[in-house]
């Protein structure tokens, strides 16, 4: 009898971490299936509708790109605060040499992007600069040149030249949503089917174990802020389609939009831990959080409030995670 009771206790003991193993996997997943059902019931049969859900999808397409690059930096256990201001910088270099008749004005803004991605990175892993450091001087930098180049006044064109190659959709599509899932699948195939991904994942959960394995982890890092600067050249295309104007300031609140996504979404703040499939779906709940709380009639000031309290909560239990590991 006590051996029948042991094995049973044994086998609770192991089961006990495979369904903890299994809920930290599907949380965010189970969380949205939730949320959406809650958000359906609460605009009582608006949510779900096929525009809704478009226009969900287009309202958060550039934070969503963001957050696709802002993912693999903080796999490495970076950050980067600057996403938001080159996406302003770019969007503005792609409209003033578009008003001049330039047929590369969004290859340029791409060059910009990836530019200030690449010093970001240089100044990490050359320089030995702390991420936060870095791209926060970086965020300044393309601020102030935003402001230069702009004179400071918002930019406008017409709905025409805001078309990307005469296109607004694929299919029923519309190109920006379809640009945002460019992004995010190319991201994650470099995440999870390259040899690059496994050196972020490395480099992300111990970094000086990886670099002693023979892991180039610098060439890791580097790579993951040249391609955050990449989509945020993106995010800048996807931004002017959508909205057809830009001005220096929009990267203020693109760069909250661009963290808060990875970390609902279970990326782990100290790096190694989470992936782009469960950023998107950060992306989409904090994104119907804020569709449900505009339909139900919530100030504008209260979703910001919101949106800093999930950030520290999730945060936060990251941090009781890390102290009980």
């Amino acid at each position: 009898m006590i051996q029948v009771l042991d094995i049973k206790g044994q086998d609770r003991a192991v089961q006990a971490p495979r369904l903890r193993s299994w809920g930290s996997k599907y949380a965010i997943w189970v969380t949205l299936a939730v949320l959406i059902v809650a958000a359906e019931i609460v605009s009582k049969g608006v949510f779900l509708q096929g525009q809704n859900v478009l226009n969900i999808l287009a309202q958060n397409s550039v934070a969503g790109t963001l957050a696709v690059g802002q993912t693999l930096v903080v796999l490495t256990a970076g950050i980067d605060l600057s996403l938001g201001s080159i996406t302003a910088l770019a969007s503005m270099v792609v409209l003033l040499m578009q008003a001049q008749g330039s047929m590369v004005s969004r290859l340029a803004g791409i060059g910009v992007a990836l530019a200030c991605g690449l010093v970001n990175g240089l100044l990490v892993t050359k320089g030995r600069v702390p991420p936060f450091v870095a791209t926060l001087g970086m965020m300044q930098v393309a601020l102030g040149l935003a402001y230069v180049v702009s004179n400071g006044y918002p930019i406008y064109e017409d709905q025409h030249a805001s078309l990307l190659f005469g296109l607004d959709k694929v299919g029923p599509v519309p190109l920006i949503i379809a640009l945002w899932v460019l992004v995010a699948i190319i991201a994650w195939v470099v995440a999870r089917r390259t040899s690059y991904g496994a050196y972020i994942y490395a480099t992300g959960g111990n970094e000086r174990a990886a670099r002693v394995s023979g892991i180039r982890t610098d060439r890791a890092k580097l790579f993951v802020y040249v391609f955050a600067g990449l989509c945020a050249g993106v995010a800048a295309i996807i931004w002017i389609n959508r909205l057809g104007y830009s001005a220096p300031n929009i990267g203020d609140s693109l760069t909250l939009g661009s963290i808060a996504p990875v970390f609902v979404g279970g990326t782990s703040p100290f790096g190694g831990v989470g992936g782009v499939a469960n950023t998107l779906g950060g992306v989409l709940i904090m994104g119907i959080l804020i569709n449900v709380m505009v339909l139900v009639g919530i100030n504008v000031n209260i979703q910001q409030a919101v949106e800093g309290v999930i950030i520290l909560a999730v945060v936060y239990m990251f941090i009781r995670q890390q102290r009980a590991r």
